[in-house]
């Protein structure tokens, strides 16, 4: 009987481990990044006219092209960090007549600090401290 128990016990465990939702202390998770990230400034680049080839140059190749709509361009984003919340962006971009007209959806109000882990920003505070102690 004890040996039933241990063996369900562990499969259990195995089975719960493989879960993405849970979070189990001392455990190392890697950051995914996933799509095409687009910034302010490769936006402010796109000009109304302009071909597909020179919106792909802007702001690289889409992620999706849908092709019952093949004037729209979709440029989604999903950034899970390790540690912290997931960070997501979608923005579309749309053609008409076979150029640019306009783009709708919002870029990641400062990505950087929504995505660097805690001790990645207290090791950069403690840097900027020691550069000012320093000057």
């Amino acid at each position: 009987m004890p040996r039933i128990t241990t063996l369900l016990l562990l499969s259990t465990l195995l089975v719960l481990g493989g879960c993405s939702s849970l979070r189990f202390p001392g455990v190392y998770r890697i950051d995914i990044p996933q799509g095409n990230f687009v910034t302010e400034d490769m936006l402010s680049q796109l000009q109304p006219g302009m071909t597909p080839e020179q919106v792909r140059f802007a702001l690289g190749a889409p992620t999706l092209i849908d092709p019952f709509t093949a004037n729209v361009w979709f440029y989604p984003m999903t950034y899970r960090p390790g540690k912290g919340e997931k960070v997501s962006q979608k923005i579309a971009v749309y053609f008409e007549g076979g150029t640019y007209s306009r783009y709708e959806g919002k870029v990641i109000d400062d990505f950087k600090a929504k995505t660097s882990g805690r001790n990645d920003r207290e090791l950069q505070q403690k840097a900027e401290q020691r550069q000012e102690e320093g000057s």
